[in-house]
């Protein structure tokens, strides 16, 4: 594309030389004056093209900081020059440079990233959803950017494909990390918001106005988050106004800004602020009907007055009770369960003891919590000690509790076993079909269903780290990361996450 300008741009220096040096040749014998013609002056050499590759890898397992929320991010990056031609340049340039005024050293880069985000609740042991708290989600994008870039100011303006869901392989991902780095197995990745795809827009603009002091802005439009950011940027160290690479998988912002035989270096601190409208990760996609949101564990075991007509003080006693137990946040499971052996084990014609009980609580009122090895042990013990006195369905739940596959969904036969053994000891007869249909109606609903929180509009952070680009053009960088709750928790969860990430880069 760019070979007939360059043969002749080759082609008219020579051309000068020679004119240059038969000049001097001649100078004495001929009073005519040589001058270079005006198009030939008017031509520049463009800029070397140049290529670069970055890499951004986060988790929150990288600081030793406790694996829920935004567990983990990483994303893979390739740029290049963009010419006057380039595709990406023509349609993203127009809108870059409403913010920032070109000049001839403007530099503009094009951009290819494939990425992925994971995020998982507080309490990665349970199987079923912990009400009050993040879903499950996995995304994976590809995107391609352009970068436009003075010595102050950068604008990156990115367009993003992808999708959401299982089909991202968060699940096996997850898994597969855990098992190796000898973490407990995550449980519940199956009621992970489901399949959508997706489509966004999203521009950061880093400016400078001291080489120590800038500010950061970042507009995200799309199907998967909606949402705006403004940052300051205070950094210390060996540099001048480049804004200098971005740092985090979830805003990453410029690629690798160098010079050759430029490095520069330096620390920095990022405090600022998310204004959420929209979050797919956390409310679901637009219009389905897969997904629900409740703060409590609200169940027939919820309103037994209602469902049974029977509004006398036991029983008004008994659904407060029974509030308490299905009110998991994924962290009170000793409370509940000493509220579930005092009225629902003491006090009736309950036959059995810790082995059998333990799993039906923890089947209905925990989430399926996946049970430690030695737990695990004492429970297989009691339940051979009473084998012969428990029924089929109960000889069933317990089997399946005691060695379910690892990272499984609690299967609604199971779910329907612990209910018909425990509501044999808290309900007549009469009632109990009553209310066994109603379970059944239920496990039907939720089977299909995800759960989803509600979103919290304002979210804080701060961001600092280290960032270094040799002279040669290659980049190091490690980054911390706080960030309060993005959705409505429940209470007595934790209201902040941490992570740490590291980029590394080479400019060719």
């Amino acid at each position: 594309m760019k070979a007939p300008w360059f043969l002749l741009f080759l082609s008219l220096i020579v051309s000068v030389n020679v004119t240059a040096q038969t000049t001097k040749t001649v100078k004495k014998q001929s009073p005519v004056k040589m001058e270079t013609p005006p198009e030939i002056e008017r031509t520049k050499p463009e800029p070397p093209n140049q290529y670069q590759l970055r890499l951004i890898m986060e988790n929150d397992a990288f600081g030793g900081f406790s694996d829920r929320y935004y567990t983990n991010g990483s994303r893979l990056e390739f740029h290049m020059t963009a010419g006057e031609s380039n595709p990406t340049r023509r349609i993203l340039g127009y809108w870059n440079e409403l913010f920032i005024t070109p000049s001839e050293t403007t530099k503009y880069l094009q951009g290819f990233a494939l990425g992925q985000e994971f995020y998982t609740p507080t309490n990665i042991t349970k199987a079923d959803v912990s009400y009050g708290d993040r879903p499950y989600s996995s995304r994976a994008y590809f995107s391609n950017s352009l970068t436009t870039a003075t010595e102050d100011t950068s604008i990156t303006t990115e367009l993003e494909v992808g999708m959401i869901g299982p089909s991202v392989g968060g699940k096996s991902a997850q898994m597969n990390f855990h098992n190796l780095i000898g973490s407990p197995t995550p449980q519940g990745w199956d009621t992970q918001i489901p399949n959508s795809y997706s489509g966004a827009i999203r521009t950061d603009i880093r400016k400078f106005y001291h080489r120590f002091v800038g500010t950061q802005y970042n507009v995200n439009l799309g199907n998967i988050q909606t949402d705006v950011s403004f940052g300051l940027i205070f950094r210390f160290g060996n540099v001048d106004k480049t804004p200098g690479p971005g740092s985090s998988a979830l805003q990453p912002g410029p690629p690798i800004l160098h010079e050759d035989g430029k490095g520069y270096w330096y620390f920095y601190i990022n405090p600022g602020g998310t204004l959420q409208l929209y979050n797919a990760t956390i409310q679901g996609q637009i219009g389905t009907e897969r997904t629900y949101k409740a703060q409590n564990r609200n169940s027939a075991f919820s309103n037994l007055d209602n469902y049974l007509n029977n509004p006398t003080l036991e029983a008004g006693e008994r659904e407060i009770q029974y509030k308490a137990l299905t009110e998991d946040n994924g962290r009170n499971s000793l409370q509940r369960y000493i509220l579930f052996n005092e009225f629902l084990v003491k006090g009736t014609n309950n036959p059995y003891n810790i082995g059998l009980n333990y799993l039906i609580f923890n089947n209905i009122f925990n989430g399926a919590e996946d049970i430690e090895k030695t737990t695990r042990i004492f429970l297989l013990k009691n339940l051979v000690d009473q084998w012969d006195t428990i029924p089929d369905n109960a000889r069933a739940l317990a089997i399946y509790s005691i060695f379910r596959p690892e990272g499984g969904k609690l299967p609604p036969i199971i779910r329907l076993y612990s209910y018909e053994v425990l509501s044999q000891f808290i309900l007549d007869p009469k009632q109990r079909e009553i209310l066994l249909q109603l379970l059944r109606d239920e496990i039907q609903y939720r089977d299909e269903k995800t759960y989803v929180a509600d979103l919290k509009r304002a979210v804080g952070f701060v961001r600092a780290g280290f960032v270094s680009v040799s002279n040669a053009g290659f980049l190091f960088g490690l980054h911390y990361n706080y960030q309060t709750i993005d959705f409505q928790s429940a209470k007595g969860l934790p209201q902040q996450h941490q992570w740490v990430g590291f980029q590394l880069g080479k400019v060719f």
